[in-house]
């Protein structure tokens, strides 16, 4: 076997592990918000607090779980025995977390968030073991880029799968209808059996090198390492920030995504068309912008995609949607940028981890990825919480048949201008990050020496 193939194979292997986990992850951010209000029939403002309270203690349990992590020893290293023995628990909880509990009230409440809690807790112990070794499987920053593009190639071929099957899933196994309980919970099932399948491939087809200047034995408490870090690593606090703002454009944009294109129902396309076009623009736009990111860097990668981002954005604000065979086109353009974001994220996360250990003499990868995946979760929890109240106060009915047109146009402005704001903010702290992948590589040489 040449070099190549075993370079695109070891790629691979890392990669289709991150499609397990989308299958989980774009059900989340595409469907749960629209299956608590519309399937359940929750009020949208509890359905945003328990969306709220179940990855808010996701985002706590991140940096334990990588603490926990990062001390694991063996034979199957030390953050790939989290999938392997981590991904049946995960696939059971999805589907609890799809099933309608046969209560009212505050009991069926009660039951739903002890659901999410589970779901979350189980997402965790495999996410961000899954996340880390990446830090742990290579150590040069064009090879990690490449490493985050593949892995963002898979993520987004199960946002395309979830995208463009769930619903018409949901209708096969409901009768025909898009808001079936029995429908959503059996697409649930075989989503899970999918998403388990992909992470024991991962398991079988990666593995994870001795990390630079050897094991680092580290016994403090999780947050007195946290502290340590961003005292001595001044890129950690940046990429925090960084970290925080995207999240929280992304998740603004994603989840009020579903109830837009129900609220316009009656101009677009069925929602597992436009929803697949918008996948199929992200994955189209991966090795694009991975291709620019290694040519250019990745800070000038990332200044270019918020401005296309702005500018389709606007052009929906001031002007609404442009529609071709009932495709909102800018929705559809606004997709190809958001896979700049998430390559980027994923390819400087790891980097930070050697320029904190050149900086402090320590290697700490837990801090490091516990306290990225921690703010990445926070802010999508506000992020929930937000919609849902947005939601309220905007009139939206899950009763109604159809929703009012300053509904529509309300979501409309909310999608088109929240995130690109949030970009543009994201653009001032990167400019004075001090990490650049040429810093890095003068890094990682003196810490190989």
């Amino acid at each position: 076997m040449t070099t190549l193939s075993l370079k695109l194979g070891r790629l691979a292997g890392y990669g289709v592990g991150d499609f397990g986990l989308n299958i989980y992850w774009n059900s989340l951010t595409l469907m749960l918000m629209f299956w608590y209000v519309q399937i359940v029939g929750l009020d949208p403002k509890i359905a945003g607090l328990i969306w709220f309270l179940g990855l808010a203690w996701d985002a706590i349990s991140d940096p334990l779980v990588a603490s926990l992590a990062s001390r694991t020893r063996s034979r199957y290293g030390t953050y790939r025995p989290f999938l392997l023995f981590g991904s049946f628990a995960l696939g059971l909880s999805f589907c609890l977390l799809l099933w309608v509990p046969p209560f009212e009230g505050y009991l069926q409440i009660a039951t739903l968030l002890v659901a999410a809690i589970i779901f979350r807790t189980c997402y965790t112990i495999v996410a961000v073991p899954y996340a880390a070794m990446s830090s742990r499987m290579t150590f040069d920053s064009n090879e990690r880029s490449e490493l985050s593009g593949m892995r963002m190639i898979f993520a987004f071929l199960g946002y395309l799968c979830v995208s463009s099957f769930f619903f018409p899933m949901v209708r096969l196994f409901g009768d025909g209808s898009e808001t079936s309980a029995i429908g959503f919970w059996v697409t649930a099932c075989l989503s899970a059996i999918a998403g388990t399948a992909a992470l024991l491939l991962c398991f079988c087809l990666t593995d994870e090198e001795e990390p630079l200047g050897g094991e680092v034995n580290n016994k403090k408490l999780w947050i007195v390492n946290l502290v340590d870090a961003l005292l001595h690593n001044r890129a950690l606090a940046p990429l925090l920030l960084v970290l925080f703002l995207n999240s929280a454009s992304g998740a603004l944009w994603t989840i009020p995504l579903a109830f837009y294109l129900e609220a316009n129902s009656g101009i677009f396309a069925n929602k597992e068309v436009v929803l697949s076009l918008i996948a199929a623009s992200t994955l189209i736009g991966t090795p694009i912008w991975t291709l620019i990111a290694r040519q250019f860097g990745k800070k000038r990668c990332w200044y270019v995609a918020t401005v296309w981002h702005l500018v389709w954005s606007l052009w929906l604000a001031i002007l609404g949607p442009f529609i071709i065979f009932g495709v909102p086109i800018q929705i559809i353009a606004i997709g190809f940028s958001i896979s700049a974001f998430a390559v980027i994220i994923w390819a400087l996360i790891p980097d930070t981890v050697e320029y904190g250990q050149y900086h402090s003499g320590v290697r700490d990868e837990a801090s490091v990825f516990g306290s990225s995946l921690f703010v990445q979760k926070a802010s999508g929890a506000l992020a929930g919480l937000g919609v849902g109240v947005l939601l309220s106060a905007i009139g939206y009915d899950p009763q109604l048949a159809s929703q009012s047109a300053e509904t529509a146009l309300m979501i409309q402005y909310a999608i088109a201008l929240s995130p690109p704001a949030l970009l543009i903010a994201t653009c001032i702290i990167l400019y004075k990050m001090p990490l650049t992948g040429h810093i890095h590589a003068q890094i990682v040489q003196e810490l190989s020496n």
